[in-house]
């Protein structure tokens, strides 16, 4: 079975970048101009993400990345599922789930859109006691790319223009978060990638605070943005399943700042 270019990157990513933390692999799978998206924030250029994951790479010495679920298309896109859970130099230990949708020409990677749980993170470090990591996908790097199916795009849309309602078939961060945080959100898509009849998204949902963070002030109407990834089964009739990650703890800062 051949290796997908898209699976061949997304390995190199994954294993050679962050598992090992070999810092000469960058420069061969990022443009000089790869930017990130992330947590309400861009990251312009290779070089300056880098510097913001060698500074996480230092604090969770022996980071490790268990990807949980993959997609590749045709036309240099990737979403990828996965857990990062390692150590903390500061004491404690934690295992943090992200989604991130990826896009590459000639070969290298340009731009990645991803959220992780660093709320969930939080919680952990705190507590002392790490959250157990979910099963890793059985074959990442040899799922095969899929072209868009077009109502499963559709579907997809239309529960964004809703402003993502929460689903029941729709796990949210952690595993016990609600899935809905502010009232009547608009979304911004910057990311949308279509293989087959799976989907992954990243945007910005604004609207205003209606409760469920752990530790947070009461609601009063304050409007905050919140950055979330998604990657979504699509079912024949339309039914959404999967998961979503958001930035809860921009959230949470914005609230208690």
């Amino acid at each position: 079975m051949d290796i997908h270019p898209m699976g061949a990157l997304m390995r190199r990513f994954v294993v050679d970048w962050l598992d090992r933390a070999d810092a000469e692999v960058p420069p061969q799978i990022m443009a000089p101009d790869y930017a990130i998206d992330i947590a309400g924030v861009q990251m312009p250029g290779r070089d300056a993400y880098l510097e913001a994951t060698s500074a996480q790479l230092a604090r969770f010495p022996g980071l490790t990345v268990t990807v949980h679920d993959a997609l590749y298309t045709t036309d240099g896109h990737a979403a990828l599922r996965f857990t990062e859970h390692g150590a903390s130099e500061r004491g404690g230990a934690a295992a943090w789930r992200g989604i991130g949708v990826f896009r590459a020409e000639h070969g290298v990677l340009v731009h990645n859109a991803t959220e992780e749980d660093y709320l969930g993170r939080r919680r952990q470090l705190l507590s002392g006691t790490p959250d157990p990591v979910d099963p890793p996908m059985v074959a990442p790097w040899t799922e095969p790319p899929a072209d868009p199916d077009p109502e499963a795009e559709k579907a997809v849309r239309t529960w964004l223009d809703a402003g993502a309602p929460a689903r029941s078939g729709i796990t949210y961060d952690d595993g016990a978060a609600p899935g809905d945080l502010l009232g009547s959100p608009s979304i911004a898509v910057d990311a949308l990638v279509v293989a087959g009849r799976r989907v992954a998204v990243h945007g910005v949902a604004r609207g205003s605070y209606v409760g469920g963070l752990p530790d947070a002030p009461e609601p009063d109407g304050a409007d905050v943005t919140l950055g979330l990834a998604a990657l979504l089964d699509v079912a024949p009739d339309g039914t959404l399943t999967g998961h979503v990650v958001r930035d809860r703890l921009g959230v949470y800062r914005a609230l208690t700042r």
